[in-house]
């Protein structure tokens, strides 16, 4: 097992991996990505979150269906202006992933406990919470950054919110739990390398609005 332990550089070349090998990821992988996840820090220490390591043929195959029609119905035309660029490439990227989501070794389902935030008033609170994301993220981002660490690829999806409810009945889910992300995990057909940002410069304020020195 290879670890890169530079963490500016892994930071640094963090992509998005949407183009997974087929050959199966270790279970002392998945434990150790999982293991960076729960030291992420969370509200009041409360440790919210909750995961299910997908790897079964059938159960890969509900979730990437579903995945599949539900990019191409939320997003149609969109898909299908590809070109030559970054933003091309990207949905060709995407596309792909939900074509093939099936195939990944691994589908890990992030899920947090529910809680309302304190803002929404108790007479206000009526169905289901949501998550608490807040304290679910930071999970999320060590687990992406430690299959950057261990060489895997992986990439943040949302798109589980268009079928929840068919997630939640399909896996057994606790309905005291909500999704918050599922990251599809493999080797990946490609290499990690710098990503493009816009400039601090373009994105910082100093003491008021507007003010960038």
């Amino acid at each position: 097992m290879t670890v890169d332990t530079d963490v500016f550089e892994i930071l640094h070349t963090m992509r998005a991996m949407r183009k997974l090998k087929k050959d199966p990821v270790p279970r002392e992988m998945i434990n150790k990505i999982l293991d960076a996840g729960i030291r992420a820090p969370s509200g009041q220490n409360t440790q919210p979150w909750a995961f299910l390591v997908i790897e079964d043929e059938e159960g890969k195959n509900f979730f990437g269906e579903r995945y599949n029609y539900w990019l191409k119905e939320r997003f149609g035309e969109r898909l299908k202006k590809t070109a030559d660029n970054k933003e091309g490439r990207s949905i060709d990227a995407a596309v792909h992933l939900a074509e093939n989501m099936h195939t990944a070794p691994v589908l890990l389902m992030v899920m947090g406990l529910r809680d309302w935030p304190f803002k929404v008033p108790k007479d206000e609170r009526v169905g289901l919470a949501p998550p608490s994301y807040g304290s679910v993220y930071p999970c999320v981002q060590n687990i992406l950054i430690a299959c950057r660490a261990l060489g895997l690829g992986a990439s943040l999806t949302t798109m589980h919110q268009m079928f929840e409810e068919e997630i939640h009945d399909y896996y057994e889910i606790p309905k005291a739990y909500g999704i918050v992300s599922v990251i599809p995990v493999g080797f990946p057909t490609g290499n990690f390398g710098p990503v493009t940002r816009e400039p601090i410069s373009k994105k910082t304020h100093y003491g008021k609005w507007g003010f960038t020195k």
